[in-house]
Formats: C-alpha cells, structure tokens, sequence
C-alpha cells in the first residue's frame, strides 16, 4: 500500500475523485496536451473516468497515479506515476504532468527524485521506461538528469534499469 510522499515543497499522494477539477485544468491546457497522448479536449467526466481507471488499475497492481500539491498553496498542480506495471518482468512506463505555471522551477524532479526509489522498491521494479516526444525538450532533459538513457532501437523511449 502507497503511503504519502513529503517532500519540502510538495507532496504525492494517491490520485482521487477530488482531482477532477484541477486534472481537467492542467490535462485540457494547450501547452501539457501539446505532449500528451489524450485526445483533447477532455470533459470532466472523462477525467473522472481517467481518474476512476487509475484506481482501479491500482488496486489491480497495473497503475499507480500519484496527484502533486503543492504544500503552501495546498492544490494540485500535476500528476505522475506508472502503467503498464508488469511484475513478471518487473517494469513499468513513468508519467507525468504538470500545470505549466510550476514549469521549470524543479518540482517535477522533486516528486520524481521522491517517488521513483519508493516504486522501485513497493514493486520490485528492475526497469522504467519513459515514452516521450523528442520535441518535449523539458522532459527529455528531466529524463537524462534522472539517469535515464534514449532507446536507440525507438526515439521517443526511454528508460532506466535499477
């Protein structure tokens, strides 16, 4: 069982119904959609539907989406965590938005600095994976300073082993 991520900025915490809202904001904005691999726009009810799936896929061992809030301002601000997590092959594929008024000022490394070791170890992860577009420079360079290495069989993977 996930327990609760503190960090000094921020906090993770399992994703719930009450992230409708702000999810909806930050997955609909133009500037985190441009990346991401939902078809826009999205409708509070898919959110919900997303947001449904995701616990449903965590109780199942398949999903774990983790909402970041911010602690001073107390309201999320992104998302992150892993799919496609396959325990007989102990790997998983990383995910992660954030409100792009928080870009570019670390709070994406630090959920990640906090969260990956703690997912390593809750699943016995021997790999991570990333599929990111080449052209999202932000989160291919997040990537590499996390230790993360470019596929070179597919250029939008990336991973690392652990």
């Amino acid at each position: 069982m996930f327990e609760k991520i503190n960090t000094p900025r921020i906090s993770l915490r399992l994703i719930s119904h009450k992230d409708v809202t702000s999810l909806h904001a930050i997955l609909n904005n133009p500037l985190v959609s441009k990346f991401n691999d939902y078809l826009i726009p999205l409708s509070k009810s898919d959110v919900k539907q997303l947001i449904q799936d995701d616990i449903s896929g965590y109780y199942e061992g398949e999903v774990i989406r983790l909402a970041i809030t911010h602690n001073t301002l107390n309201k999320v601000i992104g998302s992150c965590g892993l799919y496609k997590i396959n325990e007989q092959v102990s790997c998983a594929f990383l995910g992660f938005e954030l409100a792009p008024d928080f870009w570019g000022k670390g709070y994406m490394k630090e959920a990640l600095v906090a969260l990956i070791p703690e997912l390593v170890m809750i699943f016995k992860l021997k790999t991570i994976y990333a599929e990111v577009d080449s052209r999202n420079i932000a989160s291919c360079n997040l990537l590499n300073g996390l230790g993360f290495q470019l596929s070179e069989s597919k250029s939008s993977v990336w991973f690392c082993h652990f």
